[in-house]
Order: C-alpha cells, then sequence, then structure tokens
C-alpha cells in the first residue's frame, strides 16, 4: 500500500510539473489567433493577421532569422570539424594532461556568456575594424564547441577502437578506417552534439546583443527591440513557430540520434 501511494504521489507530482512547464506555452499558442491588438486570453476570436506581420519587412524578423542561421550554421559545420579531431585526439591517444585538454575544450559551457561578451568586446575595441557578423560569429563559435566536443566523446568513450586495428589488418588504409569504421560509429554523438550547439546558437541573446551592430542584428534580437517598442500579438506568433520548429527539431534527434543520447 505505501509503495503503491507513493507511486501515486510521483505520478501526481510529475503531472503538476508538467502542466506547470507547458501551461505558459499552451497560453502564448492561444493568444497568438486573437483579433485584437493586445495580448488577450482567450481571445476575442480568431485571427491570422499576426502571423502575416511576422513577414513583413517593418518588423525585420526575417532578416534576425536570415542572421541567426548564418551564424548558426556557419559555426556549427566549423566547430564540427575542431569539436570531432578534438574528441578523436582525447579519446584515441592516452597522453599527459588528457582530462585538462577535455576541460579546456568544455570551459565555455561554465563562462558567463556575458563576461565571455565582455571580454570579447574588450578585444574587439583593440583591434577595431571587426564587421559584426564577425565579431558575432567568433563569441558563437567559442561557446558552442564544448556541446560538439562532450557528444562526440561520451561516443568515443566506449568505442572499441580494436576494430580500426581489424579493419587495417584486412586492407583498409587510413582514410576508410576513418570514413567507414571511425565515423560512422561516432555519428550518434556528432549529430546530438550538432544539433545542441546550433539550437543554442540560434537562441544566444546575451552574447549576440552586446557584440552586435545595426548593421547585423540576429532573430532574438529583432525579438528583443520589437518588444521594447510595441507589445502585440506578432511576438506571439512568431514564439508559437520558435516551439513548431523546436518540436520538428526534437522529432527528427529521436528519429535520427535518439534522445537517450542527451542523458549520457
Amino acid at each position: 500500500m505505501r509503495e503503491k501511494s507513493g507511486n501515486w504521489l510521483c505520478r501526481l507530482i510529475a503531472v503538476l510539473v508538467m502542466l506547470f512547464l507547458l501551461a505558459p506555452l499552451a497560453v502564448i499558442v492561444i493568444a497568438s489567433f486573437t483579433p485584437t491588438a493586445l495580448i488577450t486570453f482567450p481571445p476575442q476570436g480568431f485571427s491570422l493577421k499576426w502571423y502575416s506581420n511576422i513577414f513583413q519587412s517593418s518588423t525585420h524578423f526575417m532578416d534576425g532569422l536570415a542572421n541567426s542561421l548564418k551564424i548558426g550554421l556557419l559555426a556549427t559545420v566549423l566547430d564540427i570539424f575542431l569539436g570531432v579531431t578534438a574528441a578523436l585526439s582525447i579519446c584515441r591517444y592516452d597522453f599527459r594532461g588528457k582530462n585538462a585538454l577535455l576541460n579546456y575544450f568544455s570551459s565555455p559551457m561554465y563562462v558567463p556568456s556575458v563576461a565571455l561578451a565582455f571580454v570579447l568586446l574588450q578585444v574587439y575595441s583593440q583591434i577595431g575594424g571587426i564587421p559584426g557578423m564577425a565579431r558575432i560569429f567568433i563569441g558563437h563559435f567559442l561557446i558552442i564547441l564544448p556541446y560538439i566536443v562532450r557528444n562526440t566523446v561520451s561516443v568515443l568513450h566506449v568505442f572499441n577502437w580494436t576494430l580500426e586495428d581489424a579493419a587495417t589488418s584486412l586492407g583498409a588504409n587510413p582514410a576508410q578506417v576513418f570514413f567507414k569504421i571511425t565515423i560512422p560509429i561516432a555519428k550518434p554523438g556528432i549529430l546530438a552534439g550538432a544539433l545542441l550547439a546550433f539550437l543554442y546558437s540560434f537562441d544566444e541573446v546575451a552574447l549576440s546583443s552586446l557584440l552586435s551592430s545595426p548593421k547585423f542584428i540576429t532573430l532574438p534580437i529583432r525579438i528583443m527591440n520589437y518588444m521594447e517598442l510595441t507589445f502585440d500579438p506578432t511576438l506571439a506568433a512568431i514564439s508559437t513557430l520558435l516551439i513548431l520548429v523546436s518540436l520538428i527539431l526534437i522529432v527528427l534527434m529521436e528519429k535520427f540520434v535518439g534522445l537517450d543520447m542527451f542523458v549520457k
């Protein structure tokens, strides 16, 4: 009886926590369809005009989206090369200071993004003449690298390296061993790290707000700037679209990687 009561209590707490997390999202989604100029819940009717307002040139949301995609994709692709190389070096070879090297690559995770942005801002001011895109790209390149390194290391940590020796003994050259043995086995960690890194870069606010320039502003900063001037349901509409995109990415993670990768 005690065990059964405890199970029901745990289930009740879990349901309440889920409701606490999902209720604000549900309110945002429902309020995005209101026809009034102010966010109301429940909405006084149904309208999609606030969704069409997202694509108007006056809001600049599409420009911000393009900038966020440029930074996120470019930083993620370059970090894949550096992160996978670092993870392979750490896991494949046994040398002094290996744990220190892993902590070094992971250190941007433990430094507040505001502090990192302030340091980069001081460096940029000393150099001068750095475009806004390059300033934000360098910051994002640094802060998302640990996600790729950590997720790749989590897979390679249990990798049986004798498979490479077996492939070599059967006549495979180093390139064939790397692309047909090592990379396919490390692929789940690489994909998981890349998806997490891209999402973090796309959603980064503090670092982007300090390093952005008037000519290059990412989507989160566009949303913040729009919120300072007006607070109409356009914000709820674009938030709903971002929630939908996040759900799609979660489904893709589960299909191609598996969400269990993120608890290792």
